[in-house]
């Protein structure tokens, strides 16, 4: 597994851009939840309780939710528990991002990793960019996670997504 730094700006494809439009919202609200989050039904909320030591309690999980697709296997695979297999450190290398975010510093970052599949000769190589930000949200503060597939990932076909946020954009 490999977790680095990427600025926004230098994302490639939607995925990228749809990242780079919840950091600026982000930067511009000052971390105050409003109700026009970008992306909001693709994005994560979880506590900013975060030690590094692993993930932090999850408290929404938008229904779009690259996450969601991932933990519950939406994808006819499930990719997070074929990680998790394969990679004991999976859960403390992802965490380490929640817990830079949880002391106030905004975390962008592209993760790659390979998982084998029963049946399969050849690796999946998985890669996802992700935002992770500091919100406030009625006083109470809030981390809120944005992770998308990057385009040459192979799961991150989304054609009626990508259709639908190209027409809004």
């Amino acid at each position: 597994m490999l977790i680095r730094p990427i600025d926004p700006a230098n994302m490639k494809g939607l995925a990228g851009r749809r990242i780079e439009d919840l950091s600026r919202f982000l930067d511009h609200s000052s971390g105050l939840f409003r109700a026009d989050i970008p992306d909001f039904a693709s994005a994560v909320l979880l506590s900013a309780n975060a030690n590094g030591d692993r993930i932090p309690d999850i408290g929404y999980v938008g229904a779009q939710s690259y996450v969601k697709k991932l933990l519950e296997g939406n994808s006819n695979v499930d990719f997070a528990s074929k990680v998790r297999a394969q990679d004991s450190e999976f859960d403390r290398a992802a965490a380490a991002g929640f817990a830079i975010a949880a002391e106030g510093h905004p975390v962008c970052e592209l993760v790659e990793t390979e998982v084998s599949l029963p049946g399969f000769r050849n690796r999946i190589a998985i890669s996802y960019y992700r935002l992770i930000c500091p919100m406030n949200f009625a006083g109470k503060r809030l981390l809120i996670n944005l992770s998308l597939p990057t385009p040459y990932c192979p799961i991150s076909r989304q054609p009626e997504r990508d259709k639908g946020y190209l027409v809004l954009n």
